[in-house]
C-alpha cells in the first residue's frame, strides 16, 4: 500500500497507529501536529486514507477534514471517545468513511482500513463508470444531430445518413464523434 495521514494528539495512540498501519502494509506515515497542517500534508502526500482524532473543541478540524473529503476523495476514518461518536455523525456523515470508538482495538482498526479502501475503489469505478456514461450520452447526442442534419440536407432515410457516416468515419480513420463533430461545424460555416 501506499501512504497514509494520520492527526492524533496522542503520542501514545500515534505511536500505536503508525506501528498498526505500518503492520498493515502502508510504506509511509504522515503526522502532522494541526489541522492546517493536515490539510497541507494531505494535498502534498495524496494519501490513500486518513485517520483522525476527533476532539469536539477542535473548531478547525471539521472544515479541513470537509476540503480533504473534496479535494482527495479519501476515506476518513475518525477516532472518537464514546461520547463524541453522535458529534461526528452530525458533521461529518457526507465525510466519514468510518468511526472507531477510543481505546481503538486492532482488529477494529484492519477491518475499518480494508472496508473504507475497498468502499473508496467502488465509488471511484463507479465515478469511472458515470464519466465514461457520460461521454457515451454527449457523443450519441452529436452523432444524432449530425445525422439528421444529413437526413435534411441530402434527402436521406435515417439508416442511410447514419451509414453514410460510419463509411465516411472508416474511411477516414476517425470515430463517429469526430465526424458528426466535423459535419456540425462544416454545416455552420456553410449555412
Amino acid at each position: 500500500m501506499g501512504k497514509a495521514i494520520l492527526y492524533v494528539h496522542d503520542e501514545k495512540l500515534l505511536g500505536s497507529l503508525k506501528k498498526r498501519l505500518n503492520g498493515q502494509g502502508f510504506a509511509q506515515i504522515i503526522a502532522p501536529s494541526t489541522p492546517g497542517e493536515l490539510y497541507a500534508d494531505a494535498l502534498d502526500g495524496h494519501p490513500e486514507i486518513a485517520v483522525v482524532d476527533f476532539y469536539t473543541s477542535e473548531k478547525e478540524l471539521s472544515p479541513m477534514v470537509k476540503k480533504i473529503w473534496d479535494k482527495l476523495g479519501i476515506p476518513i476514518i475518525m477516532l472518537a471517545e464514546s461520547c463524541d461518536i453522535e458529534a461526528v455523525q452530525k458533521w461529518g456523515e457526507s465525510v466519514v468513511a468510518t468511526i472507531l470508538a477510543k481505546p481503538v482495538r486492532e482488529n477494529e482498526l484492519s477491518a475499518a482500513l480494508v472496508l473504507s479502501l475497498a468502499a473508496a475503489r467502488r465509488v471511484d469505478k463507479l465515478k469511472e463508470e458515470v464519466a465514461t456514461l457520460k461521454e457515451s450520452i454527449e457523443s450519441r447526442k452529436v452523432i444524432e444531430k449530425a445525422k439528421g442534419r444529413l437526413m435534411e440536407r441530402d434527402k436521406l432515410t435515417e439508416s442511410e445518413a447514419f451509414r453514410s457516416m460510419q463509411r465516411l468515419a472508416m474511411d477516414r480513420r476517425i470515430s463517429m464523434r469526430q465526424l458528426a463533430e466535423a459535419i456540425l461545424l462544416t454545416d455552420r460555416i456553410g449555412g
